[in-house]
């Protein structure tokens, strides 16, 4: 199922591309975002209002000097929490217990990792399936169409192969 809605997904964006390509939206709506932007000027207004927060910006941080108190305060809280770190780090239970979580939950991604790879590789498979069958069923209908077929189509059609589905 996993791999069906990611073919369906798949055809459903280079659908949307095609039709986008064929009506040139996007590029219309970007041309006039553009035309609108040189009318009024919208991009150097910004530039201009950015300039002017910073220069103020600038010029409050001098006078108050904002920056190196800020500065200052956060490596002394980055003191502080180091240090009560290794003090809880030391105790070999705390140790103990942050080494198996972490063991716990590098299985887990692992495994997450390993069943997105499947579900990747099944998409693939279901892919080229569906591709194949498109092809076999356009040249079905071509064989039986050609006039050289109308004793061949009296046969049975060969049995398709059983589905195959997600294997986790």
């Amino acid at each position: 199922m996993l791999a069906k809605g990611f073919i369906l997904g798949k055809d459903a964006i280079n659908k949307a591309k095609g039709f986008d390509e064929k009506h040139q939206l996007t590029s219309t709506a970007s041309a006039k975002v553009v035309s609108f932007d040189k009318k009024i000027g919208l991009t150097e207004k910004i530039s201009a209002g950015t300039t002017v927060v910073g220069d103020k910006v600038r010029e409050v941080d001098q006078k108050f000097q904002v920056s190196e108190k800020t500065k200052s305060a956060f490596a002394a809280a980055e003191q502080k929490v180091s240090s009560a770190g290794s003090a809880i780090m030391s105790n070999r239970y705390v140790f103990t217990g942050a080494a198996w979580v972490t063991g716990a939950f590098n299985k887990v991604a692992k495994a997450a990792g390993d069943v997105g790879q499947k579900a990747k590789e099944k998409a693939g498979m279901a892919e080229e399936e569906q591709k194949r069958k498109m092809v076999d069923d356009f040249a079905q209908v071509h064989l039986s169409e050609s006039p050289k077929a109308s004793g061949a189509s009296d046969q049975k059609p060969s049995k398709p192969p059983p589905a195959q589905g997600l294997i986790l």
